[in-house]
């Protein structure tokens, strides 16, 4: 099917999001820009390793059911999913898979033709599919780079590199267009309809599993426009995470590796997980985060240990199962073969986000988001392993088709939240960005306090950021009005659910339910408008 539109549509970012979402704007005969603020193809989605969940006919075949898929969804996310949203993303997943063969994805087969499908927690079967074994999103997103390439020297669609996108034009509530900076000059580029696919917040944590350029833009960009940001406290930590503080190159070692039978000891040789939940390592990504925590803070050194993999599944089984970590691991002078590795929890994708419905809209006209800057209640409160990739993909298509379609007087539904304004800030005191990493890492981390929130919300409402050049400080106030959002949300919510854990919880009923969402109020927005106005002149 061709649907061909008049509508100038943007897509900002060129993750996994990103690119699906121009190639199906091509597909449909759309008039696209991708304006992305490093090369194409940069960012948080060529660094996956675990792989893309779906459940294909082989998987049905061997037992498996797209019915079991979302079980195991709304399970991880402790009951805090949008059920709809869930059971739309695993049913599209097989045939995602299939489009993205289309588009030379080369996933990992077996030598009868078959999908080598892996196991990873929280999964009730064999349904992650992966490139190169744990080089999934690099050889994904090298596939859909190519393709977006082969399309604009066809002359089907503009790419914007290296540009960030430092304000959404609305007049009149419609929006009009996206100024960037380029070049250390500032540019505005009319849009009719604009797709936020910018990634995750990473950078503002010490230890965090995502690149540099992780920096909340999408968060910054909807928040000063006025859109409704949800679920700002739900965070998840990664559990295995190399210690960047001794080993700063290593980077993190996939959960398929636990999948694959390696378990967490500490120093002692001690294995504490089975104590903790009865699938152990395999436990969610949120379980498993507080216990190796726990242990830390216990006075602990925490190992992952594969040696028993190695010597069962017969010497140079790691290295060819998992050859990019076996690299990293041998520069930074490690072995998993022979040796545990001391890994720690880290931050690594943020469930919160622009709200969404499942069609990409946002509570702003003409403004979609995908990918982890959106929230489109898929992944509730921890999301699944293997989940993001699948997410990204499926309702970044979707939102193309409602960017090309709708009234552009069309909004999302928010009345399900429980939206407040975020107080203004008083601006009086500097903040760069290792202050900001600092006051993050210890109060918005895998244990939480009231005391330590009401210490962060204070830090965050007093201060102003400071930085180097126009691009640093535009992205530490993303990152600053981004954490602010979730001292807020995890203020707001008193009891503990997923990777959302207080120390002080109160226990409540049905607090899962609940949605907390919140807003700038209408002279911050403007505030922050003119703040980047003048950062830009």
């Amino acid at each position: 099917m061709t649907i061909t539109s008049g509508r100038r549509l943007v897509i900002i970012g060129s993750g996994a999001a990103g690119l699906s979402a121009v190639l199906e704007a091509v597909r449909l005969g759309s008039s696209v820009t991708v304006l992305t603020k490093d090369s194409l193809g940069d960012g948080n989605s060529k660094l996956a390793q675990g792989g893309l969940s779906a459940v294909t006919a082989q998987g049905v075949t061997a037992g498996d059911s797209v019915d079991a898929h979302v079980t195991d969804s709304l399970n991880a996310g402790a009951g805090h999913c949008g059920r709809t949203a869930v059971q739309q993303m695993c049913a599209a997943a097989g045939e995602l898979v299939s489009t993205l063969e289309d588009y030379s994805v080369a996933f990992d087969k077996n030598p009868d033709g078959s999908y080598q499908l892996g196991l990873e927690a929280a999964h009730s079967a064999h349904r992650i599919l992966h490139v190169d074994g744990d080089a999934t999103g690099a050889g994904l997103i090298d596939a859909l780079r190519q393709a977006v390439r082969l399309a604009q020297e066809a002359g089907k669609l503009k790419i914007i590199e290296h540009a960030l996108a430092t304000e959404l034009e609305y007049v009149d509530e419609q929006l009009r267009g996206v100024r960037y900076l380029k070049d250390q000059q500032e540019l505005v580029l009319e849009a009719d309809a604009v797709l936020l696919a910018t990634g995750g917040l990473g950078t503002l944590y010490k230890a965090s599993t995502n690149p540099a350029g992780a920096t909340a833009d999408g968060i910054g960009l909807a928040a000063r426009a006025g859109a409704v940001i949800a679920d700002a406290e739900f965070i998840q930590f990664h559990p295995t995470l190399v210690d960047p503080a001794k080993y700063p190159q290593a980077g993190m070692i996939s959960e398929a590796v636990r999948g694959e039978g390696a378990i967490l000891i500490t120093e002692e040789g001690e294995r504490f997980m089975t104590a903790v939940h009865e699938r152990a390592e395999l436990a969610p990504r949120d379980v498993v985060a507080r216990a190796i925590h726990s242990q830390n803070l216990a006075g602990h050194r925490v190992f992952l240990d594969a040696r028993a993999v190695e010597a069962e599944r017969g010497t140079g089984f790691l290295k060819r199962r998992f050859p990019s970590i076996t690299a990293r691991l041998t520069k930074a002078g490690l072995d998993l073969a022979t040796e545990p590795v001391e890994v720690v929890a880290a931050q690594h994708y943020w469930m919160g986000g622009i709200y969404t419905d499942s069609f990409g809209r946002t509570s702003l006209t003409g403004l979609y988001a995908a990918g982890e800057c959106a929230n489109t209640t898929v992944h509730g409160a921890n999301r699944l392993a293997s989940n993001s990739l699948l997410e990204a993909m499926v309702f970044a298509r979707k939102s193309v088709h409602s960017m090309i379609s709708d009234d552009l007087s069309v909004t999302c539904d928010i009345s399900q939240l429980q939206v407040s304004e975020l107080p203004p800030a008083r601006n009086d005191a500097p903040l760069d960005l290792s202050q900001l990493q600092a006051l993050a890492s210890e109060h918005l981390g895998v244990h939480r306090t009231g005391d330590g929130l009401e210490v962060m919300n204070r830090a965050l409402t007093s201060s102003a950021p400071v930085a180097q050049d126009q691009r640093e400080l535009i992205e530490l106030t993303n990152l600053w009005v981004t954490a602010r959002l979730i001292a807020q949300g995890a203020l707001q919510r008193v009891s503990s659910l997923g990777a959302h854990h207080r120390l002080d919880a109160v226990h409540e009923s049905n607090t899962s339910t609940i949605r907390y969402g919140f807003r700038l109020a209408k002279t911050q927005q403007a505030d922050n408008r003119t703040q980047n106005k003048e950062i830009n002149a």
